[in-house]
């Protein structure tokens, strides 16, 4: 579901549009790579609607890094996943936003809760064609996709898979630039 414009550009109103047309047609999983650093009572509204009609809401952490507390919302309400970028080497750019994360492993508002690939990944762009590109927003459809891939039955049972699965990295423990780590398929 397009939410934004040519130029990149959304606005609150359509991505809440869109995020209710996604719950209301089936959806299991919405993947928003997208961000502001200011929450919209207009886009958390239509996450918690999304949420309790049992939809896995994934979003970007942002590209605003290294400090701490940096993550863009949507990604930093408790109720989204928030994906950090790792490069190849699984080492975190300065530019991912990092969350307020205090090493409990329990998710709370302003979390990042994985880091995945969004270093130099080859992705589809404009008009058909391909380009390289970097940010959490490269990162966020790695977790989407191993989440639709691995679905068990629900968002919260879901959730809970990636965060069993996932190898820490970067700094131990549940760290502020990728939470629980990288999620791997078994």
């Amino acid at each position: 579901i397009k939410v934004c414009g040519a130029s990149g550009i959304c606005w609150a109103d359509d991505i809440a549009e869109g995020i209710y047309y996604a719950a209301d047609h089936g959806a299991n999983i919405i993947s928003m790579s997208l961000g502001s650093d200011s929450p919209d009572p207009q886009i958390k509204e239509a996450i918690d609607y999304a949420v309790n009609k049992g939809v896995l809401v994934i979003a970007a952490a942002g590209n605003d890094g290294p400090e701490i507390g940096s993550i863009d919302y949507p990604g930093a309400y408790v109720e989204v996943i928030a994906v950090g970028a790792i490069d190849s080497n699984k080492n975190v750019p300065d530019w991912s936003s990092r969350g307020t994360n205090n090493g409990d492993y329990i998710i709370e508002e302003k979390e990042v809760e994985f880091g995945a690939p969004g270093v130099n990944v080859y992705s589809t762009y404009n008009d058909g064609c391909y380009a390289v590109m970097s940010g959490t927003s490269m990162a966020t459809p790695h977790v989407s996709g191993l989440a639709a891939k691995l679905w068990q039955g629900s968002a919260s049972a879901t959730r809970d898979y990636l965060h069993q699965i996932a190898e820490d990295i970067w700094l131990v423990g549940d760290d502020p630039a990728t939470g629980f780590g990288l999620p791997i398929s078994p």
